[in-house]
């Protein structure tokens, strides 16, 4: 039986699925078992031996009803597993064929209820919607009509007794099978639930580390670069002006452990003060002159963000020209922020073409629901970003940093 369900499931996914489920399936296989021993085999078999007193036909009731059980099972793991029921085929197939033959072949001495009832049993595993309920009741209701319509024996006729007794334990058993399905269903879906949140975690750090890396320590290696060729430029004409810059690129080199470190315990937060005034300092020692204008600043998030902003454009104009002219605004309007950095010297127009770093501006600033957008003429670039004052905090950053 086991190979023939291979190819429908897989023999890996089978194992890692019953695996997966742990204690619940267990419990789900042992309210199967205990359902179908207390209530079809174990009442079958012994009025057959006490009809018949044949004891290999008895044992033969017991086998394939047995089966049945096995065949249950299997519908459990496969249920678990995500199946769709068009694909249980191999399990509803069997199961029908054995219950016309165990109904059938055994109509002389028991009734077909227990054989029938096997066929629902394991529809109340495999069926995923509302509609089993229904499903089993026609079942049940074929059972009843197959009881009046295919008469029995009279030395076999059960009593009202037996037939109360059945009935109850047909109602119990499936609620219990039905429960404890379920339960093994939820602890498969929740264990992958759990496996998605780990797997999602970890990209999502794995981004959120790479962002901060391409964002933060791209600019300050252009810095350290920029400044250690500018102390190389003047080491001859003007020795001291050298050796501040080269002083300058130390720092910023030890600054820039410091924040790599930060990055990779996801503790580094962006001072928006101190990357306007280092985009200022490390533009002016480019050579170009800054037209400034600073009014009122935004806080929170939003504060955060446009430091970020701040930081990748001013890299993105060291890398793609060589300004002459910089302008800097931020102003504030109503209950927005807006935010213009616009240099000339653009090298050339493809770099205007969304890249990583655009692509991070972007993402940023629409995270918190403001609006983004580039644009050049000419040599001039010029990048505009709007904020709302009252900013949202990123959903990927905890409300308590």
């Amino acid at each position: 039986m086991d190979r023939f369900l291979w190819p429908v499931l897989g023999k890996a996914r089978y194992w890692r699925t019953i695996r997966i489920g742990g204690r619940a399936f267990l419990l789900a296989a042992a309210g199967i078992v205990g359902v179908v021993v207390g209530g079809v085999v174990t009442p079958g078999t012994g009025k057959i031996l006490v009809d018949t007193a044949d004891l290999p036909l008895s044992a033969w009731y017991a086998v394939l009803t047995l089966l049945q059980t096995l065949i249950c099972l299997h519908g459990l793991v496969f249920r678990a597993a995500g199946v769709q029921f068009r694909e249980t085929w191999p399990l509803t197939v069997p199961s029908t064929l054995i219950t016309v033959v165990v109904a059938t072949a055994f109509h002389d001495v028991l009734s077909p209820a227990g054989a029938i009832s096997m066929v629902g049993m394991l529809l109340l595993i495999l069926v995923r919607n509302g509609w089993v309920w229904a499903v089993c009741c026609g079942i049940g209701l074929i059972a009843l009509a197959t009881f009046w319509l295919w008469p029995m024996p009279e030395s076999s006729m059960p009593d009202d007794a037996a037939i109360a007794q059945g009935a109850v334990v047909g109602i119990v058993g499936a609620v219990a099978v039905r429960a404890t399905s379920w339960l093994a269903f939820r602890t498969v879906e929740l264990a992958a639930a759990n496996a998605e949140i780990a797997r999602l975690t970890v990209h999502q750090e794995r981004t959120r580390i790479s962002r901060e890396l391409h964002d933060r320590l791209g600019h300050n290696l252009v810095s350290i670069m920029l400044r250690t060729e500018l102390a190389e430029r003047l080491a001859e004409g003007d020795r001291r002006q050298s050796e501040r810059e080269s002083r300058a690129a130390h720092r910023l080199a030890r600054q820039t452990l410091q924040e790599m470190r930060s990055i990779a315990h996801g503790t580094l937060v962006a001072d928006l003060d101190a990357e306007l005034a280092a985009a200022i300092d490390l533009l002016e020692s480019r050579g170009a002159v800054c037209q400034i204008r600073i009014g009122d600043q935004p806080e929170g998030a939003a504060a955060e963000t446009l430091a970020w902003v701040v930081r990748e454009a001013v890299t993105n104009i060291l890398r793609h020209s060589q300004p002459v002219n910089c302008t800097l605004e931020l102003v504030r309007i109503e209950d927005r922020f807006e935010f213009l950095i616009g240099n000339d010297g653009l090298l050339s127009t493809e770099s205007v073409v969304p890249g990583h770093g655009l692509a991070g501006i972007a993402e940023r600033v629409e995270r918190i629901g403001g609006t983004y957008g580039a644009e050049s003429t000419g040599d001039r670039f010029v990048l505009r970003v709007t904020l709302p004052a009252n900013s949202p905090v990123p959903e990927d950053v905890p409300a308590d940093e």
